[in-house]
């Protein structure tokens, strides 16, 4: 079983509904209503669902078919939100060129990405179904605050129904972050453990490729509230315009 599939249960106790992704959004395209955007990455739904409340249509894609499956659920009916199980890499064969106003990727999603050839290929294939002048907007973690700092994980989420803790361990021999994480459901006592290889891609990095790729008026946030990235900041957070 898939690191996500493990925790999709639980999902919404981990990554509850976020009103600041959705002012950023708002604030990020001047509004949002009667656009479209695309959510890379979306979970089990919750922004998605969010923005299509503004009378916004929403595709939000996903590789897990657990994850899908809840935010199906959770839509219902709804006319403004459409969820699909696919992989983030093929955006241009399901879309053509001149599509959304905005691709959106929050919850560290990029970096589950195998290589710097493929966030490349992401970013590409994200500027093709913009409309001229859409905008390109990603939330990951600030990696260059991790390998600088040797930070050995994140702040652990402990709430009513679950405890999940998360570990970093840097492996410089494959360039690569070890992602550990313990979740307990505290109902059950249910323990979930798993390990996942993710990309310690850089501010630096990123501006770069997003630049051969003809992103331009890029920026950088150290939260959805638009404050500066400084070394300090946890999320690092980039807009970019097509």
């Amino acid at each position: 079983m898939s690191f996500y599939q493990s925790i999709a249960p639980y999902y919404d106790y981990i990554f509850p509904p976020s009103a600041m992704q959705v002012a950023f959004i708002n604030s990020k395209m001047g509004g949002v209503r009667s656009k479209q955007i695309l959510e890379a990455g979306c979970g089990t739904g919750n922004l998605a669902l969010k923005l299509a409340e503004q009378k916004v249509l929403v595709e939000g894609i996903d590789l897990d078919p657990e994850m899908v499956s809840a935010a199906r659920e959770k839509a219902g009916a709804s006319e403004n939100v459409r969820f699909t199980q696919m992989d983030i890499l093929k955006l241009s064969e399901k879309w053509p060129p001149n599509t959304f106003d905005a691709v959106v990727s929050f919850g560290n999603t990029l970096v589950h990405l195998i290589d710097k050839q493929q966030i490349r290929q992401f970013f590409l294939n994200a500027k093709d179904v913009l409309k001229p002048d859409g905008m390109l907007m990603v939330q990951i973690i600030h990696y260059d605050r991790i390998l600088d700092q040797e930070i050995g994980g994140l702040p652990t989420i402990d709430n009513d129904e679950i405890r999940f803790e998360r570990f970093y361990d840097f492996n410089e021999s494959e360039d690569v972050v070890d992602f550990r994480t313990f979740l307990t459901v505290k109902k059950s006592g249910k323990e979930i453990r798993n390990s996942v290889k993710l990309l310690p891609l850089r501010k630096g990095q990123t501006e770069r490729l997003l630049q051969e790729c003809g992103f331009k008026n890029i920026r950088f946030y150290g939260s959805f509230k638009e404050d500066d990235l400084t070394s300090d900041s946890v999320p690092l957070i980039f807009t970019a315009q097509k």
